[in-house]
């Protein structure tokens, strides 16, 4: 196996793995009726983390909104709802990440 396919094969299986993790976790919120939402996004951008490497799409401009519009709202509703700084500048780099890619910035 050469150097190309075994990156493309264990990034494939860390974003299957971060998938599983995602579910996993929504199922606990849904159970114990916590953290719904904030589950909810995780499983979002870690679909479309998976898809996007399966599809190899991740350059595509389609996928770099979906992604980081998902980011600027996670961390926008986060922000709301606990006032994290982190979740603050999720949101920020998020937008920042949208923006320049509207922009095409690159």
């Amino acid at each position: 196996m050469d150097r190309d396919r075994a990156l493309e094969l264990t990034t494939t299986l860390l974003a299957g793995l971060l998938f599983v993790l995602s579910a996993a976790g929504l199922a606990v919120s849904v159970r114990t009726g916590e953290g719904v939402v904030s589950s909810l996004f995780a499983v979002y951008l870690t679909g479309l983390l998976l898809g996007g490497v399966l599809r190899d799409a991740i350059d595509t401009r389609n996928w770099q909104l979906a992604f980081f519009g998902g980011v600027a709202v996670w961390g926008g509703y986060e922000y709301a709802t606990s006032g994290d700084l982190f979740s603050l500048l999720l949101a920020v780099l998020g937008v920042v990440m949208v923006v320049a890619n509207l922009l095409d910035l690159r």
